[in-house]
């Protein structure tokens, strides 16, 4: 028993010192290697498990092998976290449309649709970006969390050299956090003033209007047109208020100029 134990040790560290070479040497087959003996699945999604041990943890350059060049797999990454989106070549692969993605982390280019200019320091910085973008970088990471297997972590931004979150990351997801917060509020106030009716023309500018059905919100009251303020002052739209609501608090709403107050529809020129 003890020399079967003695041999069995010996086969361990060999082992070790053998995936400590690869590691440095051959990034792929030292992946393949641990996601096979290392690697717990987790039987409700396939995926490797996220947060934990199990996690690989990939070097930009390590994450450049797997470009799907010469036979390799395709991963990509997103917001720090690595995804294998092998079996869809036919988008990722060498030659097509989203090969840009593949072996890298170009976060930005997600929401930015600019696939021709790589420039590694400003690729994963997604701190600069506003809410509308943020929301959609958090819509794309569900995708991919659905639809691809996760393999690990970028050592960069988002995580350490142990994997576990960097300031960075900790302050994008309270960013993340509240553009969703903002996007709800936001929703709930198209639902009490939904959009009017909008058309051009080039004799009278812009006409419009407010129905029981406009701005797609179906209801039993028709409001007046108003010119209601985001809630940052930066973005204007036109919506339909109700009597009740004309001297409302909630937020700021102006009347069009040369619009009779109680008119369900206003004309106003192109400045």
């Amino acid at each position: 028993m003890k020399v079967f134990r003695g041999h069995f040790l010996k086969s361990q560290l060999i082992l070790v010192i053998t995936a400590v070479i690869l590691g440095v040497c051959c990034p792929k087959i030292w992946e393949q290697l641990r996601s096979i003996h290392f690697g717990k699945k987790d039987t409700a999604n396939g995926n490797l498990s996220a947060g934990n041990y199990n996690d690989l943890l990939f070097s930009k350059e390590q994450l450049n092998e797997f470009n799907g060049v010469d036979g390799q797999p395709i991963y990509l990454a997103l917001l720090g976290r690595v995804y294998d989106v092998t079996r869809d070549e036919k988008h990722y692969g060498s030659g097509w449309s989203y090969h840009f993605f593949a072996g890298r982390d170009a976060s930005v280019a997600f929401v930015t649709a600019d696939f021709k200019n790589y420039i590694e320091e400003e690729a994963d910085n997604v701190l600069a970006l506003k809410s509308p973008a943020i929301l959609s970088l958090i819509n794309w990471e569900r995708f991919f969390k659905s639809k691809y297997i996760y393999k690990g972590k970028v050592i960069g931004r988002f995580y350490n050299e142990s994997g576990h979150p960097t300031k960075y990351e900790n302050k994008f997801r309270a960013m993340a956090e509240e553009a969703e917060f903002d996007s709800f509020n936001k929703q709930k106030l198209r639902d009490k003033y939904p959009d009017c009716n909008i058309e051009w023309s080039m004799g009278r500018g812009f006409h419009v209007w407010c129905t029981e059905s406009s701005g797609g919100k179906e209801r039993n009251w028709i409001g007046y047109p108003r010119k209601l303020y985001g809630l940052d002052n930066a973005d204007i739209r036109c919506a339909c208020v109700k009597n009740e609501n004309l001297d409302t608090n909630e937020v700021v709403i102006k009347p069009y100029d040369n619009c009779d107050s109680k008119s369900q529809e206003c004309y106003y020129p192109v400045n």
